[in-house]
């Protein structure tokens, strides 16, 4: 745990001099900006979910695998490797920092847009869950890539998949058809932030999300040790 909290500690500091703080901060902001101009042109439910939820994507998925990218890029991991501090906790470090900036700046969003007419414990475990499970395919996404550009190639496809469960929230299916996409318990938790869901439906979303949560812990964990070793 003390190794774990010194890691968090420099993540945090690395990501600061990195400016990806500001930059998460001004994706946000931008967000704000299109939900107030289409508000009165489509559900504001609706679009708040979809722009809040990208919030993780982006931050999430795109942001660790350009750190990855870039620590491997940089002979970083194998500095790591001849230190007392295991693989595992590089990885856990950079996700718990970057699903609790996703955290925030989700309830920064909400907080503008909705005041605190929401259920800020489903927002919570929706983004912060969400975000662990992008950044760690993130990782993997990092692991393989040998560049930006290809890194850019195997993140469209993964992000297209990641959209999918929004189709019920338009009227097409049900969200319990896309049990196996990770994005479906964050996209349905992030419904029930915001609107009435039976409460059966609300704790199959927390399983979705748990259950992809361990599920691409112990996927990534193992890809990306097999695979920068």
């Amino acid at each position: 745990m003390r190794h774990l909290a010194i890691l968090l500690k420099w993540d945090i500091i690395l990501l600061h001099r990195n400016k990806l703080f500001m930059l998460a901060a001004v994706v946000a902001a931008m967000y704000v900006g299109i939900f107030y101009l289409l508000k009165d042109v489509v559900d504001m439910d609706l679009i708040l979910v979809v722009l809040i939820f990208n919030d993780p994507v982006v931050t999430g998925f795109l942001f660790s695998a350009i750190l990855l990218l870039f620590d491997k890029n940089q002979n970083t991991l194998e500095a790591i490797s001849v230190l007392p501090l295991t693989f595992e906790k590089y990885l856990l470090s950079k996700s718990i920092i970057l699903s609790m900036l996703a955290a925030i700046l989700a309830f920064i969003m909400a907080i503008v847009i909705k005041g605190w007419d929401f259920n800020a414990f489903h927002l919570f475990i929706a983004t912060f869950l969400s975000a662990f499970i992008f950044c760690l395919f993130g990782f993997l996404a990092g692991t393989y890539a040998k560049n930006f550009n290809q890194l850019l190639a195997y993140c469209i496809p993964f992000l297209i998949i990641a959209g999918i469960p929004f189709a019920p929230l338009l009227g097409f299916g049900n969200l319990n058809w896309f049990f196996f996409i990770p994005s479906t318990g964050g996209v349905g938790l992030l419904k029930a932030t915001f609107a009435e869901m039976q409460i059966m439906q609300i704790i199959l979303m927390y399983i979705y999300l748990i259950t992809w949560s361990l599920l691409s812990w112990i996927l990534t964990k193992k890809i990306t040790l097999k695979k920068l070793r």
